[in-house]
């Protein structure tokens, strides 16, 4: 009996450490959880609203229903200033680069210049995150855009960076950036319709700013970049980045492009970065030259035979390199040959033929001396 009373007295003695272990977790329920966890928490929130919200798009019969549902329920515009002030709150964690970068990546400068969400998280980054090695991401996140703010940062990545995929990715943000501001200046000086649409996404000061800038002083400064990119960055850009780059400046990359398009072609070791800078040249070439077209035919022909010069060099030295998004360089090029040949601004149309409504065939040339309407058209 007196060793069973003292079973249970050790028993009991041995129960308070246990309740005093349980209280901890007890109040462990009560702590806020860590900035990891409330990122996570807060993105699985976002991609439920994403869903929800794509699901409305595709749900909406009218471009009207379809816009009001652009307006009600996109959630980027919800979100983003909660991603913000996570980072705010806790701006020395690993996390605040992680939401800054959500707010730089999906959030807007929109709302007439009044939501200064996208301001707030650039300038942080400036403060806080410039030398981190995870600043590349972002930089390739600001290629589009007309705030300051953004100029400032990447400026700034460029300079105190050490990782050198962050300085190119800095470099080349800041020279797209410049290169599409170039357009925009000039087109905001004499249309003050689109100034006004400006005015009401990006607000009167930003707009203020870029009336009073200088296109060819922008534009210079473009091109300089896109020369120091070939000349320093390039080769630490992978190649598959490097791919998709090309392409997409043979469709906007101005002056400052054709710059890089011409360091790559000539200087570039690599066959794979030098056929698709030679083909992207030749784009950029031909677009310009059915600009000129308009307004100086002599000027448009000698850069027409430049062009014509790089497709056929493309076609015969690199035809076997493939592009990034199908195809090959050979295959383009000939393509891009037989539109510059026959279907450039100002060239005589060739004789196509077909047949009517009625079934009769006809030649384009039966119609010589009669204005033609082409329409163009597919059904899937």
């Amino acid at each position: 009996m007196n060793r069973l009373v003292g079973g249970v007295l050790v028993l009991l003695l041995a129960l308070p450490p246990l309740w005093a272990e349980d209280k901890p977790k007890e109040k462990d329920k009560d702590k806020p959880a860590a900035p990891a966890q409330q990122y996570k928490a807060l993105l699985a929130e976002y991609q439920k609203a994403e869903r929800a919200f794509q699901d409305a798009i595709v749900a909406a019969k009218t471009p009207e229903e379809r816009m009001k549902v652009f307006r009600e329920k996109n959630p980027s515009p919800r979100f983003a200033p909660k991603f913000l002030a996570l980072a705010e709150k806790h701006p020395k964690d690993a996390i605040a680069l992680d939401a800054l970068s959500w707010v730089v990546t999906n959030g807007s400068s929109s709302a007439g210049g009044k939501d200064d969400t996208q301001a707030r998280a650039l300038k942080q980054l400036a403060r806080n995150h410039v030398q981190s090695d995870r600043m590349a991401a972002v930089c390739q996140s600001l290629s589009f855009g007309f705030d300051l703010a953004g100029d400032t940062l990447l400026r700034a990545v460029l300079e105190k960076n050490k990782s050198k995929e962050a300085q190119a990715e800095a470099c080349l943000a800041l020279a797209q950036r410049l290169q599409r501001r170039v357009e925009v200046v000039k087109r905001l000086k004499d249309n003050a319709d689109l100034a006004k649409a400006f005015e009401g996404y990006y607000g009167k000061d930003l707009v203020a700013q870029l009336k009073k800038a200088d296109a060819v002083k922008v534009e210079a400064e473009s091109a300089k970049l896109f020369k120091l990119l070939a000349d320093k960055h390039v080769a630490d850009m992978k190649l598959d980045r490097l791919k998709n780059l090309c392409q997409m400046l043979s469709y906007s990359g101005g002056k400052g492009g054709e710059v890089l398009m011409r360091a790559l072609l000539e200087k570039d070791t690599r066959r794979e970065v030098q056929g698709i800078a030679c083909l992207t040249l030749a784009k950029m070439l031909k677009q310009r030259a059915d600009t000129l077209a308009q307004t100086d035919a002599r000027a448009a022909k000698k850069v027409r035979a430049e062009c014509e010069k790089l497709f056929e060099r493309g076609a015969d030295k690199y035809g076997d390199v493939k592009l990034a998004f199908g195809g090959t360089v050979a295959a383009k090029a000939k393509s891009e040959l037989f539109d510059l040949r026959f279907l450039a601004v100002g060239n005589k149309a060739p004789d196509v033929g077909g047949e009517d409504q009625d079934g009769k065939k006809f030649k384009l040339s039966d119609y010589k001396g009669k204005v033609v309407l082409l329409d163009f058209w597919s059904q899937y």
